[in-house]
This record gives C-alpha cells, sequence and structure tokens, in this order.
C-alpha cells in the first residue's frame, strides 16, 4: 500500500475505521510478521484496530509460522513502546524548534492568546492543576495517554505534566499516534 492518507478510510469486519485507529501488520518477505505503525515495511499487509481487545485476538489467532519477530503475550506493549518512543522524539524536534511550552502559567498564558493548538497532559497529575488548563479552541478531545514521566523523557527531566504546541507541522504526527495510544491504553 502505498502512504496512507490521514483522511484514508479502512474496514475491518463490517466496521469502518479511520487510519489513525489501525496497526498495520507486514509478512516480510522472509516471513516475519511485523508490527510497521509508519509504512516502512512491504510485503503483504493487515490492519487491525488500535485497541488491546483486537490486538491481542489477533496475535492469538494468526498463524503460528509468522509469530517469529515477537510474543504473541506482550504485542500491546510492543505496539505501545514504538509509539510513546516516535511521539517522544517528536516532541524533542518540537522543542528544539522552540514550538512547544511548558509549565503551567506559560500554557495559560499561550492559551490566553489562542497560540496554543495542542495540549498534551498527564494522565497522573493532580486533578487540581489539570482543571485549571482549558483545551485549545482548535483542540476538541482531551488527550491525556501519558504519564508525567513519558512527558518528561522528551525534554531530559524527571516529570512533566503539560505540554502546550504552538503551531508547526509536528501536530499531526503527534495527534495521530496519541489517539492510536489512547485507544490501546484505555
Amino acid at each position: 500500500m502505498k502512504n496512507l492518507d490521514s483522511k484514508k478510510i479502512f474496514s475491518n469486519k463490517d466496521k469502518v475505521c479511520f487510519d489513525n485507529q489501525m496497526i498495520r501488520f507486514v509478512i516480510s518477505n522472509k516471513e516475519f510478521l511485523i508490527p510497521d505503525l509508519y509504512s516502512s515495511f512491504k510485503g503483504k499487509e493487515f490492519f487491525v484496530k488500535s485497541s488491546k481487545k483486537e490486538l491481542k485476538k489477533f496475535s492469538e489467532g494468526f498463524n503460528n509460522e509468522y509469530k517469529k519477530s515477537f510474543n504473541k503475550n506482550n504485542v500491546v506493549e510492543i505496539i505501545e513502546n514504538i509509539l510513546v518512543k516516535h511521539i517522544v522524539g517528536i516532541i524533542s524536534l518540537a522543542r528544539k524548534s522552540k514550538k512547544v511550552i511548558i509549565g503551567i502559567d506559560e500554557i495559560r498564558f499561550y492559551l490566553k492568546k489562542n497560540k496554543i493548538y495542542l495540549l498534551l497532559q498527564a494522565n497522573n497529575s493532580s486533578f487540581n492543576r489539570e482543571e485549571k488548563l482549558s483545551l485549545p479552541i482548535y483542540q476538541k478531545i482531551k488527550i491525556n495517554c501519558f504519564t508525567k514521566e513519558e512527558l518528561g523523557i522528551a525534554f531530559g527531566r524527571k516529570k512533566i505534566a503539560n505540554i502546550g504546541f504552538l503551531k508547526s507541522s509536528f501536530i499531526n504526527s503527534i495527534i495521530s499516534d496519541s489517539y492510536r495510544l489512547q485507544s490501546l491504553r484505555n
């Protein structure tokens, strides 16, 4: 399949899903089953809905000869790790490009000016601080599938609870991967 369009729709047994809700698997020419979240590999492809239940069902039901590349018991963990590492890498690039804001007071300041386009909040942050931040006018759904520790990695810190993103090209890939990660973790 060629590059995936963010508006492209795949069907999964009478259900229709957007591609940011799907995980792509590829069978390589050496008969390895590989999770391919970023369309990097060629081969016969399968799309599985990005949820724990669907991924476990897929890995358990798939033919044993293709289970050379990962253990069926930790397929969800493997996918989560790939997504988190990719998102942290993108956040790091956005930080280096000065397209992120951290600190609750700074985020509030930029939210009032409608300069923040995306807000990521840690799912293990204190409830009071989380409630003090409203979503940017451009963001419809709260994204809180990360821990403070995961968000802190991109900044070389132990913990960060909130990250605001200024307008940039980094936002689309963060949103797409965050939706997949959120559906795996819920």
